[in-house]
């Protein structure tokens, strides 16, 4: 049980620093180069392009990643899923 709850602690940590990897290459890129990105409906692009300049104008964007997707979901009334699904997707490509 503590061996599969140490695993399972590695892999959020490697997901982290490979998400944190990403939103630094995003900053000065932005999403709209993905494929993910070219695939989604007009209005799902215009949440994550809001979701990437919020994620810019942030000081510590990693710290406030979940404070960022709940005001990005409540102002565009969508779900939180939805956000987390793309930013899954984004990583794992």
């Amino acid at each position: 049980m503590i061996l599969v709850k140490q695993k399972q602690k590695q892999r959020m940590i490697l997901r982290y620093k490979k998400f944190r990897n990403e939103l630094n290459e995003r900053r000065y890129g932005g999403p709209k180069k993905s494929k993910v990105y070219r695939t989604l409906s007009p209005k799902m692009k215009i949440v994550i392009d809001d979701l990437y300049s919020e994620i810019e104008k942030s000081s510590n964007p990693v710290g406030q990643m979940a404070g960022i997707i709940s005001k990005i979901s409540a102002k565009h009334n969508i779900k939180k899923s939805e956000l987390e699904n793309f930013i899954d997707n984004e990583i794992i490509k």
